[in-house]
């Protein structure tokens, strides 16, 4: 598992996103990765969502893209989390689960030039 973020962390870098955390929460009884990020504008996190319903072969648009203040994306064992900040900072999720916040799971990371992984069925492509 801790593959698989570190390998969205390199993709959602590639995608111009900030402020990566990841908190293990449980839901529904299962563990989960949640994956918080930033972007600055509704249009960008809109971007950001357009390019991974292609790229992830997603045919309906995530919660919260109507607005794009706040999309989620539900990848099963990891939840994506893609804000505005004014909007990630009023529901401070991080408070929330200050407790759960994996630390340094991408401190120190070097990344093949070329990976693929596969989440739910689904590729994450890394740019060369």
């Amino acid at each position: 598992m801790e593959e698989i973020v570190k390998d969205f962390h390199k993709y959602l870098l590639e995608q111009k996103c900030k402020d990566f955390a990841v908190f293990n929460v449980k839901i529904d009884g299962q563990n989960v990765n949640c994956i918080l990020v930033s972007l600055p504008t509704t249009l960008e996190n809109k971007k950001l969502a357009d390019k991974i319903m292609v790229e992830f072969g997603i045919e309906n648009f995530p919660e919260g893209y109507a607005k794009g203040e706040w999309i989620v994306y539900d990848f099963g064992n990891i939840i994506l989390n893609s804000f505005i900040p004014s909007i990630r900072e009023k529901f401070n999720l991080e408070k929330l689960w200050q407790k759960e916040k994996i630390e340094n799971i991408i401190k120190e990371v070097t990344y093949p030039k070329k990976k693929i992984v596969k989440v739910k069925d689904k590729e994450i492509k890394s740019k060369a």
